[in-house]
């Protein structure tokens, strides 16, 4: 799993528990306490800081009032991230951030609340159900051999 699987999977696990009312089995219960612990670091004997600062930033679009931005994703942790763009939100702005892994051919939707800006730099609060979906097609070999235009009878006119 990379570190946006294991985000999506606790902010999931997380929201079905709080938002939807809906209780976790034992297995879910304990899923969430590990990548809880996972994700402050815990399972390493000390405690992280407060995010987590990625060695090589994320590119994501976020819808913003009016339209879209876009930006790079410089720090994330279990409920949240530092998103870089030349244009922030006001605090307090919904938005939803959306990340394509091209690697992996998925895409992540966070929805989520700004809750601070620092210059060019705003901190999305994770707030609502994520979503992950793949996004690229399997690819085909070969030429279609099934493909007809017209009758069987009919000539095809360039």
């Amino acid at each position: 799993m990379n570190l946006l699987d294991v985000v999506y999977e606790f902010q999931s696990l997380l929201h079905k528990q709080r938002s939807l009312d809906i209780p976790l089995d034992e297995a879910e219960k304990a899923r969430l306490v590990g990548l809880d612990l996972l994700l402050r670091g815990d399972h390493l004997g000390l405690r992280r800081a407060e995010m987590t600062t990625l060695l090589h930033p994320i590119p994501a679009q976020f819808t913003r009032p009016g339209g879209f931005g876009a930006g790079e994703i410089r720090s994330i942790n279990a409920n949240g991230m530092a998103l870089v763009t030349s244009h922030p939100s006001l605090v307090g702005t919904r938005t939803i951030v959306r990340i394509a892994d091209p690697l992996r051919g998925v895409e992540y939707v966070f929805p989520g609340q700004i809750v601070w800006v620092d210059g060019n730099v705003m901190g999305v609060g994770f707030d609502g159900m994520p979503t992950a979906a793949p996004f690229l097609l399997p690819t085909r070999t070969g030429w279609r051999r099934d493909v007809r235009f017209g009758g069987p009878d009919e000539t095809l006119v360039a």
